[in-house]
């Protein structure tokens, strides 16, 4: 399966080709080529200006009077090779987005990152102090108070005002549908105590995974009108969204073990978790080799369905560009896998 299967016309000159399996990468998927943003530099340059915010944030500080804190884990991202960690996410996902896009995903992208970490650490009632200084003011119609915010919550401000005021020039809703789709992730449900089957857990992985989101940034990069509850792109993009949190799962796995089994987070929410307990498989290594198989088969699975969209010939062109950049979706999410410290790769860091 080919990402420029779709055809070329869709890409942009804002990102380049790389193909992870020639260059000697382990390459867990049978989509051949990712995409690199161009713009990789203010991504990382964004993202360290929030960190430090956070960092210096007296509400941050505050929340809460644990070992944990905001402040406390944007430090801790700023002092451990941040470049190399989660920041590498929207270069690879989302690398069709102009130079301007393309920071303010990087904005959204410190966002999730941070309160999710804060989210794993903390019982979920915790979280609504972050919900009330932090997540509501991102929400439509909200109002600051400019004479009491915070620097970083004045850039917070202009960054939601920034998204939506692109929504207005290109008359369209992407951004607004990026920003909602983040703050319904913010605000999902703790995990139940165990799945009975693995479709109870995809569907409650795909919001714990942020997936939704996923596809409202790489619609957003795009600049695009695309439905993404259309009926037409309904059973590839469920396919997709199995793929994401799968291909992460099997990413993160031994990260999130460690976490897990060490206190440090309360919440052990992954695919091979999950087949090793439905399956009663003996040991974590079997277990990961049949997510591995399960990831295989949701790819024959959207290359069946992208094929019989071709032939019915149905999607307009601007939902092929949509489908081509979530391919990339996809084979991204595997390469920063693979190369990301956060997640272990550091034996495969790029220099």
């Amino acid at each position: 399966m080919d990402g420029q299967e779709c055809g070329e016309n869709g890409r942009s000159e804002h990102a380049i080709d790389i193909f992870p399996s020639q260059a000697g990468l382990p390459w867990a998927t049978a989509i051949s080529s990712c995409r690199q943003s161009k713009y990789w530099q203010v991504t990382v340059d964004t993202a360290r200006v929030f960190l430090s915010l956070f960092a210096a944030d007296e509400s941050s500080q505050q929340i809460f009077k644990s070992r944990h804190s905001i402040a406390e884990i944007a430090r801790a991202e700023l002092a451990n090779n941040m470049e190399e960690g989660w920041v590498k996410f929207p270069v690879y996902l989302f690398s069709e987005g102009d130079k301007q896009r393309t920071r303010l995903l990087a904005v959204v992208n410190v966002f999730i990152f941070i309160f999710d970490d804060f989210w794993e650490m903390h019982n979920i009632d915790y979280f609504s102090e972050v919900k009330s200084l932090f997540v509501d003011r991102m929400r439509p119609g909200y109002q600051p108070n400019e004479q009491t915010r915070t620097p970083l919550q004045l850039l917070i401000d202009n960054a939601m005002n920034e998204i939506r005021s692109l929504d207005c020039g290109a008359g369209n809703n992407a951004g607004e549908e990026m920003i909602d789709l983040m703050v319904r992730f913010f605000e999902r449900p703790p995990p139940p105590k165990d799945f009975p089957n693995m479709e109870d857990f995809l569907l409650y992985r795909h919001e714990d995974a942020a997936v939704p989101y996923v596809l409202g940034c790489t619609k957003f990069a795009l600049n695009s009108s695309v439905d993404l509850n259309s009926p037409r792109l309904e059973k590839y993009l469920r396919l997709l969204k199995d793929h994401v949190s799968v291909a992460n799962d099997l990413g993160s796995w031994a990260k999130e073990k460690k976490a897990y089994d060490t206190g440090k987070v309360i919440y052990m929410i992954n695919a091979v978790d999950v087949v090793k307990a439905l399956l009663c498989l003996p040991t974590d290594e079997s277990a990961v080799a049949m997510t591995q198989a399960f990831q295989l088969q949701i790819e024959i699975g959207m290359d069946a369905e992208i094929q019989r969209l071709r032939a019915e010939e149905s999607l307009t062109l601007e939902e092929w560009r949509f489908i081509d950049a979530t391919l990339h979706v996809a084979s991204g999410n595997v390469f920063v896998s693979t190369v990301m410290s956060r997640y272990g790769g550091e034996e495969f860091r790029l220099y």
